[in-house]
């Protein structure tokens, strides 16, 4: 009886994790042809990326991914949707503070994951300028 429950539970747990990441990868779709994409890797050890593409001039879409932490992804994501809406200049007002601000704050030991995601939106704006440097030359 107890190995039919442990069985039970852990196909349940297996489910509940499953229906998690499917609902995690819909709602969060990778953009396929990116104008602007970054992947960094922090001193924690975390790797975060985020992906813009930009139409007339300003972000019309952002994905967000991290490997780390809650907090991580709670600042990944909010530098990706502080993008949303914004022209490739006004991203790089985009700073720490402002991201933890968003977020509601973090703990001192945290702070390296806002500057994190702000030092990956910024790559990634760099890549979509070099790009559209290379395009218009």
């Amino acid at each position: 009886m107890e190995l039919v429950t442990l069985l039970t539970g852990i196909l349940l747990l297996m489910a509940i994790v499953g229906l998690w990441f499917w609902v995690h990868y819909r709602m969060n779709p990778s953009l396929d042809a990116p104008d602007g994409k970054a992947r960094l890797t922090g001193r924690c050890g975390d790797t975060m990326e985020i992906a813009l593409r930009f139409e007339r001039g300003k972000v019309a879409a952002s994905t967000h991914w991290t490997n780390g932490c809650t907090s991580s992804f709670n600042c990944v994501l909010a530098a990706a949707d502080l993008a949303k809406g914004r022209t490739p200049q006004a991203l790089f007002d985009i700073d720490a503070d402002r991201i933890q601000k968003v977020i509601g704050g973090l703990p001192e030991e945290y702070r390296h994951c806002a500057e994190l995601a702000a030092e990956t939106l910024h790559a990634a704006v760099d890549n979509y300028m070099k790009k559209t440097t290379r395009e218009s030359a």
